[in-house]
């Protein structure tokens, strides 16, 4: 009798618990608005679920307090705004938030193991830690500065990273990371971003041209995973068919592939989460044009690259998509379950398995 498998690539026939960031907000106050995935941006209401993908913004007077499943809190400061990340992840169990501009105030419970389970994922820098208090601020030129009260801190770019601890902070922009410095007692952010404000006013075509270049370096990135993914999945049919045809040796084989999809998968997610923080920055910029606060901006062109960037947005969002939408845990369940002897979907008659199999068929690969 040959063995058959119920999973072939995609999430069709089991539900898996795919790892999402979601939270409640549970306190509001003056203007704040939320726009859930699909949806209109409204008025936002206290004790209100936020689904993956919710876009939290505030006005001039505006805060709101968001918590998360694990007790994590979430404080967003006036003239901010963000989104709980709609990707899933495969692996990589965390709450990502997506810091457009503004600046939040960090709780986050500490947790056991090695990897984040919280991240702040800016327009230049991924904030990632397991247990600590800090803030994360992004200016209106797109720069970032963490503050850390409690724990430590990974700060992260593209050229490398930086540890803070408790009582420092840090910068970053389009060009990197700086050094950690010793934070004053009290921050002064009024003077910080007047300072962000000032240097988009004088310097906005050299800012946007590296954030486009920052994106579409990591469009050619997820291009090249998404090509890689394709390959593995192509030598994953292929174990497949040897363990249809009764090679229980291509087991381990599936499992190596399906760690390496599982793998390129968030890496994608995490890839695709940066890119837009980039790519709301660049339109932010756009729409700072009008204020008169920043007077000799070239308003036209930083319009002309926000406008060209959102058709990059549009191949962005696609690829991501189709790069994350992959059901590793189900096919992992089910090699478990077939190791064990115990009957699979397909095995069941009348099953949705069966109907697409062709009738409960062996499937001709």
């Amino acid at each position: 009798m040959k063995l058959a498998l119920a999973f072939v690539g995609v999430g069709l026939l089991a539900g898996v618990a795919s790892a999402q960031t979601s939270g409640r907000l549970v306190q509001v106050k003056g203007q704040v608005w939320i726009q859930p995935p699909g949806a209109s941006e409204s008025a936002a209401k206290a004790d209100v679920a936020l689904a993956p993908g919710t876009r939290v913004r505030t006005g001039n007077d505006g805060e709101a307090a968001v918590k998360f499943d694990d007790g994590s809190q979430l404080k967003v400061i006036a003239n901010s705004s963000l989104e709980l990340s709609g990707v899933k992840r495969q692996k990589a169990k965390k709450n990502v938030v997506l810091l457009f501009f503004g600046r939040v105030w960090n709780k986050v419970t500490r947790a056991t193991g090695s990897e984040a389970t919280y991240e702040v994922t800016t327009p230049n820098a991924v904030c990632g830690v397991r247990g600590t208090e800090f803030e994360t601020a992004v200016g209106d030129d797109g720069s970032v500065r963490v503050r850390v009260s409690e724990g430590a801190v990974g700060v992260d770019g593209d050229a490398g990273g930086e540890l803070v601890d408790a009582g420092e902070e840090v910068d970053a922009d389009e060009s990197g990371v700086d050094e950690p410095d010793d934070a004053e007692e009290k921050a002064n952010w009024e003077a910080w971003e007047a300072e962000r404000r000032e240097r988009l006013r004088t310097q906005s075509r050299s800012i946007v041209d590296k954030v486009k270049g920052k994106v579409l370096d990591r469009k050619e990135r997820i291009e090249a995973l998404r090509a890689r993914q394709k390959e593995v999945e192509s030598k994953r049919k292929q174990a497949e068919a040897r363990l249809n045809a009764g090679d229980t040796a291509a087991v381990a084989e599936i499992r190596k592939y399906n760690q390496e999809l599982a793998d390129l998968a968030d890496t994608i997610a995490a890839l695709g989460d940066s890119a837009e923080t980039q790519l709301e920055i660049v339109d932010h910029f756009a729409d700072l044009a009008d204020d008169p606060r920043f007077k000799g901006i070239d308003r036209k062109y930083l319009e002309a690259e926000a406008k060209s960037l959102r058709r990059v947005k549009a191949t962005l969002d696609k690829l991501v998509a189709e790069g994350t939408d992959i059901s590793i845990e189900a096919m992992e369940k089910m090699l478990d379950d077939m190791s064990k002897g115990k009957p699979t979907l397909k095995d069941k008659k009348g099953s949705a398995a069966e109907d697409l199999f062709d009738g409960g068929k062996d499937p001709d690969f």
